[in-house]
Order: C-alpha cells, then sequence, then structure tokens
C-alpha cells in the first residue's frame, strides 16, 4: 500500500466500478456497489470483504438517486487497493413499508449474498470476509449464526469481523429491533458456527457496551468457536469508520489488525 499524506482523501477519489440494484421491496430498491482492484482479471478469483454499514438499522426509505456507498464504502476502497474484491450494500429502513422489524432486514443481507453469489463469479467463496459496523455488526452475526428465516445464504462468508456490533436485542436499549427481539438476538442463541469470527470494541465505546461483547465473546468460546476479542483502548464508538470520528491513523490500525487476524 503506498505511503499517503491524506488516505481517506484518496478513497474519496475512488468510485465504484460496479453500481447496480441487487433487489426491490415494494418501490425500494436496494444498491450494491464494487470496488475491484487494480488490473482486475474477470477469469481470476479473488478475496473478496463485504462491509455492512450500522446506523441503528435506520437505513433507506426511498430509492437512492446516487448513493455513495454509505459510511463504509471507505472500507470497501480500503481492501480493493490492496488487492481484492470490496464490496457494499444498503438495506431497507427498520420502519420502511410493510416491514416488521430486524428480521427483514438480515433478509436483504441474505438476498445481497446471493445475487452476489450468481452475478460475480469472481468472488472466491473460500476466501469471503464479512465485516460490520455497530447495527451492520450485528446483520452480519446474524447471517453466520443463521439468525434468520429459511436457509442460510449461498454465499457463506468464512470469516467475520463485527466492530462494536450490537449483541444483546432483548435489552431495552436495542428491543426496539424487533417484537421478538430474542430470536435476533446473538447474546441469546450462543451457538457453534462454522466462521471463525473477531469481536473488535472501543474501550470508551458509550453508545455499545463493551461487556456486551466480552458476554458474547465469552459464551461463543463455550461453544466451541474459533472467536477473539480485541479491546481497543480509549476508541469509540464506530471507530472503523473513516471520516467519522476516528483519527485516520487508528482506522488504519483496527484494520492492520483485522488484516493480520484473518491473513488478509
Amino acid at each position: 500500500m503506498r505511503n499517503m499524506e491524506n488516505y481517506t482523501e484518496f478513497l474519496n477519489s475512488k468510485t465504484a466500478d460496479i453500481s447496480v440494484f441487487y433487489k426491490t421491496v415494494e418501490h425500494l430498491k436496494l444498491p450494491l456497489q464494487v470496488f475491484l482492484p487494480d488490473n482486475f482479471d474477470e477469469n481470476c478469483k479473488y478475496k473478496t470483504v463485504i462491509a455492512i454499514h450500522g446506523g441503528g438499522w435506520r437505513s433507506l426509505k426511498e430509492t437512492p438517486d446516487n448513493w455513495n456507498g454509505g459510511w463504509m464504502a471507505n472500507n470497501a476502497k480500503y481492501y480493493a487497493r490492496k488487492g481484492y474484491v470490496g464490496i457494499v450494500f444498503s438495506y431497507r429502513d427498520l420502519e420502511f413499508g410493510t416491514s416488521n422489524g430486524v428480521g427483514k432486514l438480515i433478509e436483504d443481507c441474505k438476498d445481497a449474498l446471493n445475487y452476489m453469489a450468481e452475478k460475480f463469479l469472481f468472488i472466491d467463496r473460500q476466501n469471503v470476509l464479512l465485516m460490520g459496523d455497530s447495527a451492520g455488526g450485528h446483520l452480519a452475526l446474524c447471517l453466520c449464526m443463521g439468525l434468520l428465516e429459511g436457509e442460510k445464504p449461498v454465499l457463506k462468508p468464512g470469516k467475520i469481523a463485527a466492530y462494536n456490533p450490537v449483541t444483546d436485542c432483548v435489552c431495552e436499549k436495542w428491543s426496539y429491533c424487533a417484537s421478538d427481539a430474542v430470536k435476533y438476538s446473538p447474546l441469546d442463541n450462543t451457538k457453534l458456527v462454522d466462521a471463525e469470527i473477531l469481536v473488535m470494541h472501543g474501550t470508551a465505546d458509550d453508545v455499545v457496551s463493551i461487556d456486551d461483547s466480552r458476554f458474547f465473546v465469552e459464551k461463543m468460546k463455550e461453544k466451541g468457536n474459533n472467536i477473539s476479542l480485541v479491546e481497543f483502548p480509549d476508541a469509540n464508538h464506530a471507530f472503523i469508520l473513516f471520516g467519522y470520528t476516528a483519527e485516520e491513523k487508528n482506522i488504519l490500525k483496527a484494520l492492520k489488525i483485522t488484516d493480520q487476524y484473518f491473513n488478509l
């Protein structure tokens, strides 16, 4: 990776190589963007990083005219710069139309992964990292833990990185996500899964308690999972997002830890 004075500025200058709508819900079209590495060859298979944004499960209520990839677009661009395929997508808002709870958002995420499996044959299915921030971390965990209706997606990421994820959906603060919140609460549904999981959480997070991540990881280890918790000293919520509250150097440090953990 080139040494740049302002890496965020560089990332902001990169545009998506593929922009599509992967699904239509009622009148709402859900967007997906792909960032390809330099010298991309469609006949090759590429390690792929898929990023799910957070935001308290608040997202799209209207079809976007010019979706910019959302808060995690720069994370996807970061991996494209490293030689991988980076993908971001969005999902319906928790209160959109006739939707009834976070289960429909998980369904959107599942459909996005199925779309990728069908359309993007350049994805190396044995080398897929699914990452998510906050509510996006919750959605990523739900996908790998099977907390959804029906079968798991065709594309099954073997690596999960969840940054300050919501894991306790039953507590008063997060129970608004669904009338049957316990069904979609990772903390209340720990089980053995076939994915390697990294949870990262800032010790200064005042939005999602780091204690939730500590308890979740402990319970998942008891089930025999390959899971680790990395505590980021003095980091606030959403410390993985470029252009939000964290300093660029600390974001890159967190991503480097992710890369080393998953041998990226």
